[in-house]
């Protein structure tokens, strides 16, 4: 492929982990929507500092559409994004979803406010990214409010049991520190689906929400997980 602007050759390079492709002769790059941005007029080296810096700003807005900004969780945008990729490429037999809500959050919120409800929040989040297998495929979401849902790939029913057991026992059991010398505690209940092959990305995420609000509606701070 040659360059739109000064048709020298294009090399695709890897910046920053991030693949582009780098005109050698004007040092431009074609971005993702397919416009070409060029820093002719400079020197190479000067060039390749202005594109590495280019390229990191827009590494920095992507995670930024991706990631919550208060937990540091993946946002519902993206859970979107990444569930219908899961869907799209067959790996819907091997998905463990968890739907995770704070029990009597809005209270807790009327109690300490809001900025209490997000140290809340934020050591939710800490607590579970900590907990979770950091070196195979578990991801943390936040998709609004006090709403959590974790995914975990090839897990048992009794391992995906298991382990939402685990984060309620020991998020249970965790002094939350708040302003001041303040200690509380929270519980959570939850609900664990496992995808069929027939389910579809709303029928999957349903279920799983509908064992969470089972485990709300008869006592809470419990695991809710479905029977077959």
């Amino acid at each position: 492929m040659n360059c739109p602007k000064c048709g020298a050759e294009m090399e695709n390079k890897k910046i920053d982990e991030i693949e582009i492709d780098l005109c050698t002769g004007c040092a431009g790059i074609f971005l993702d929507d397919g416009e070409f941005e060029s820093f002719t007029g400079v020197d190479p080296t000067t060039g390749l500092l202005r594109i590495s810096k280019f390229v990191r700003v827009l590494s920095k807005l992507n995670e930024r559409a991706t990631i919550d900004e208060l937990t540091g969780a993946y946002n519902r945008k993206y859970f979107n994004e990444f569930m219908q990729s899961v869907f799209e490429n067959q790996r819907r037999g091997n998905v463990t979803m968890i739907a995770i809500d704070i029990d009597f959050f809005k209270q807790f919120n009327t109690k300490h406010g809001h900025d209490g409800g997000d140290i809340v929040l934020k050591e939710l989040a800490r607590l579970i990214q900590m907990m979770l297998r950091t070196s195979r495929d578990d991801y943390l979401f936040r998709l609004g409010g006090e709403e959590f849902v974790i995914v975990l790939f090839n897990l048992s029913r009794d391992d995906s049991y298991y382990t939402a057991e685990t984060i309620r026992r020991i998020i249970g059991a965790h002094p939350i520190k708040m302003q001041g010398e303040q200690i509380e505690h929270i519980t959570l209940s939850m609900g664990v689906a496992m995808a069929r092959p027939d389910d579809t990305v709303d029928s999957f995420y349903k279920r799983a929400d509908e064992l969470l609000y089972a485990a709300k509606n008869t006592g809470r701070n419990q695991v809710v997980i479905q029977k077959d």
